[in-house]
């Protein structure tokens, strides 16, 4: 069962609370608590010599941030086409709350409550910077370690 996105005070824990984003037509999910907000994308400076998921840089609340793209760092088939990630979620790292990422997103769609996560199926994940994939009515959605995509920016700058 997927809750609307409305955070209510009867919620206590924000960190059992966890954000569908859309990629393309692949669903992931992030720690509310991980999120530190949401913008309208604009313009991502592409570096030379990155991997392709590493879509560039971007100039955020006078930072430098990191701008990763899922779909290439998981090695989706799906076709990699910025104008269709309209928005840029910026996250924290779960233990430095000075260092940041975003991902580029197609769109944020709902919250899921922790208990909800016990009903759906689950599988073991195909990418280190996944914690599991989650069978939700026949809809995989994706877990994402925010931990494991931190390791990997700095994985690629050593």
């Amino acid at each position: 069962t997927l809750v609307k996105a409305e955070m209510t005070s009867e919620v206590h824990l924000n960190q059992d609370i966890y954000q569908l984003m859309v990629i393309s037509h692949q669903k992931f999910m992030v720690p509310v608590h991980s999120i530190v907000s949401v913008f309208a994308l604009e313009d991502i400076l592409q570096l030379p010599h990155t991997p392709d998921w590493l879509s560039g840089v971007a100039h955020i609340r006078n930072a430098i941030v990191p701008v990763v793209n899922l779909n290439e760092l998981i090695g989706s088939a799906e076709p990699v086409i910025q104008s269709a990630y309209p928005l840029l979620v910026l996250l924290r790292h779960p233990r430095d709350s000075q260092r940041w990422l975003a991902l580029c997103v197609t769109d944020l769609s709902s919250v899921l409550l922790k208990e909800d996560l016990h009903k759906m199926s689950s599988s073991s994940a195909v990418h280190p910077c996944l914690k599991a994939v989650l069978d939700n009515h026949s809809q995989k959605i994706h877990w994402l370690d925010i931990s494991k995509l931190f390791e990997q920016l700095i994985k690629e700058q050593a």
